[in-house]
């Protein structure tokens, strides 16, 4: 059994704290082949075990129309595409709000330019699932938050509660949460 891309790539763009420089050169220089598993209210597509948002980039959607004008994007659902230039990014969301989400993170795939597959079809041996519902995913991700948290402890100086007294004082030392600042 093959390992999933959008976990390795997602894992270790998390693992790097969102920097999407110090992601190995030769996992970036890959083209993804992926199946389209929905085009509406989301575009999501699929490595085949795990399914993720596709986010274009305006001069990407561009670049398809001049390409295959006779191909709308929304078409493609069921379909394999060629994401030919991609990054990821990491960012803060509500997690109520975004479903590809956990404990308020989300790694986008940014699309710069694609081609679909249009002779190409493909029948998933499995139903593909959300990565953000994943347990190791999820996992990589407390460790990321945690590690934030750490590291605004690591510049405060905080002052534990004591363990008789500190009436009517109920925050004291409980250390804010400060995942805020990526």
């Amino acid at each position: 059994m093959s390992a999933s891309a959008f976990k390795t790539l997602y894992t270790q763009m998390i693992e790097n704290g969102g920097d999407y420089d110090a992601l190995p050169k030769d996992l970036l220089r890959k083209d993804l082949q992926v199946f389209v598993k929905e085009t509406k209210p989301y575009f999501l597509v699929s490595d085949s075990f795990f399914y993720v948002p596709a986010y274009f980039t305006k001069a990407a959607l561009t670049e398809y129309q001049s390409k295959f004008p006779t191909v709308n994007v929304l078409d493609l659902e069921g379909k394999v595409i060629v994401i030919t230039k991609w990054t990821l990014e990491l960012r803060k969301v509500n997690s109520t709000e975004v479903f590809t989400s956990y404990a308020g993170v989300e790694c986008r795939l940014i699309v710069h330019s694609f081609k679909p597959q249009l002779k190409e079809s493909l029948h998933p041996t499995r139903y593909p699932t959300n990565l953000y519902r994943d347990d190791e995913f999820k996992t990589t991700i407390q460790a990321f938050r945690h590690q934030q948290v750490c590291a605004a402890a690591a510049g405060k100086k905080i002052e534990m509660a004591p363990i008789t007294g500190g009436k009517n004082v109920v925050s004291q030392g409980v250390l804010a949460n400060s995942c805020g600042e990526w």
